[in-house]
């Protein structure tokens, strides 16, 4: 299986619009992605092709020393088989590299495969976001620390 990791181009919007609605049932949008990549001088997105096709992404906020994860997936017929990882893993190398002191993200209450992964790289419960999302559930907001070289 060919697959290859790289920087989200506005051609991808549309793949990531559609697997985004099949995945969360809901979208950030064109119009949104379409200003983070365009316009956001703080935003990094980068799109997982598999077989020359997008089957997930990861996109991230950069802002001096912290960094803030917008959204992320792996579509579900490639979940189990390390592609998260290697896109989280890419995210925590730009951080690290960019002498972030932390990275935070919001994840469902009820994902816990989604948890148990970000656990794995350190991340740390911080706190609640009652009905956060579109549905009505709440969100967890979880925090990864960065030892950072002064």
């Amino acid at each position: 299986m060919k697959y290859q990791i790289r920087p989200m181009t506005v051609a991808d919007i549309e793949a990531v619009v559609k697997q985004e609605e099949e995945i969360f049932g809901t979208s950030l949008g064109y119009d949104m992605l379409y200003t983070e990549l365009t316009l956001n001088e703080f935003a990094f997105y980068f799109v997982l092709e598999i077989e020359q096709e997008v089957h997930g992404y990861i996109g991230m906020w950069l802002v001096e020393n912290r960094a803030e994860i917008i959204n992320f997936y792996v579509n579900t017929p490639y979940q189990g088989l390390g592609f998260g990882k290697e896109l989280l893993e890419l995210v925590l190398d730009l951080c690290q590299k960019s002498g972030v002191e932390f990275l935070s993200l919001e994840v469902r209450k009820s994902n816990y495969r989604a948890k148990n992964l970000y656990q794995k790289y350190g991340f740390e419960y911080a706190f609640v976001r009652p009905r956060y999302y579109s549905d009505g559930e709440d969100a967890e907001v979880m925090v990864k620390y960065f030892e950072v070289n002064k």
